[in-house]
């Protein structure tokens, strides 16, 4: 069945909706760069400010000291530890050449070659004794380091000791910075939504309406989207509290007046049915016909198989009826027939 709404009707609601979803999208753009800057009207709040300064900046101190110290040291082990590795090579090349040496020796039992077994003992012993003096440089240096890491460990404890003690009025100054940028969001957000109610209360019937109704899409998306990750642990009783009032003022709202509707339309049944179209506009009608509904009571279209539908069973409304001229069958909101194009009585006294 034919739509009876104009093209150009149809068209100019798809616009208007279009108007309003761009002018809700812009609107919400600019209501996120707002919210979005509202936290640089606060300070930035650090744990360090709520720290005791003297004795922190004494810790500090100290623990830059014993850093560089350590770094120092950590150096020289480095190097140490590198000249250890060629001592001991050393020492052990040297050995395994006076133990061939010795074999020869004894193998030759040459008396001649006894000073040279003292050189040989001498110069092994100082191999020897250089391996064991950069062994005991590297042991000085880790008993210097060791101290220092025991006393960086004490700071540490009391760098963390004054942290945990600035603690709690750190947190009650970030609560009171959060109330109050939470509350400078609200005040923004919270006035959109209760314009955007009062839109959608009073003005739905305006020429305006479409481009209020961007405001409003606009006004729900802020609160209960944009809102959303700038809001404090305590914010979510807030937003929530608003979805339950809103939702039980439009629960009521629905239930007053599918109240008001369903006694209008019992009373709209009591009359005869040439009153009752007369409420009915064309284009009304086109579209519940479409939708396969009665245009006299709202309910569905009831239809047997093998039958013609020609009148509602539940309020008795005429849907269909016969060209006076053609006979041809058409429904009976039809201002001229569709075969023949004569017009219909009811549209020549209208």
């Amino acid at each position: 069945m034919a739509k009876g709404v104009r093209v150009p009707e149809r068209a100019f609601g798809i616009a208007m909706w279009v108007v309003s979803v761009v002018l809700a999208a812009f609107i919400v753009g600019l209501g996120n760069l707002v919210i979005g800057d509202l936290p640089q009207v606060e300070q930035t709040i650090s744990q360090e400010q709520f720290v005791q300064s003297a004795p922190a900046q004494k810790i500090r101190t100290e623990l830059a000291a014993i850093t560089a110290r350590r770094g120092a040291i950590d150096d020289k082990l480095e190097i140490a530890r590198l000249q250890l590795e060629q001592a001991q090579k050393a020492s052990t090349t040297g050995t395994e050449t006076f133990q061939a040496w010795i074999q020869a020796r004894t193998a030759t039992t040459n008396p001649q070659q006894d000073p040279e077994v003292l050189a040989r003992t001498r110069d092994l012993e100082q191999l020897k004794a250089n391996e064991r003096a950069v062994q005991a440089s590297i042991d000085a240096l880790d008993n210097e380091r060791t101290p220092l890491g025991q006393r960086e460990s004490e700071l540490t404890d009391q760098q963390n000791r004054l942290q945990s003690e600035a603690m709690p009025a750190y947190e009650k100054a970030m609560f009171w910075q959060e109330l109050r940028v939470f509350g400078l969001r609200l005040a923004i957000t919270l006035p959109m939504l209760l314009i955007a109610g009062w839109m959608v209360a009073r003005k739905r019937k305006s020429d305006h309406w479409p481009m209020m109704r961007g405001f409003v899409l606009a006004a729900v998306f802020v609160f209960f989207v944009e809102l959303v990750p700038y809001l404090p642990s305590y914010g979510g009783y807030i937003r929530y509290a608003v979805g339950i009032g809103l939702t039980i003022i439009a629960g009521h709202y629905l239930v007053k007046n599918m109240r008001a509707y369903l006694a209008k339309r019992q009373e709209t049944e009591q009359q005869a049915e040439e009153e009752r179209r007369k409420l009915v506009t064309h284009d009304e009608a086109f579209k519940k016909m479409a939708a396969k509904v009665c245009p006299g009571c709202d309910r569905p279209i009831a239809s047997m198989e093998g039958a013609e539908s020609n009148f509602c069973v539940h309020c008795g409304m005429t849907l269909f009826n016969r060209c006076g001229k053609c006979e041809t069958r058409k429904m009976a909101f039809f201002r001229y027939c569709l075969s023949c194009g004569t017009q219909a009585p009811e549209a020549a006294q209208a």
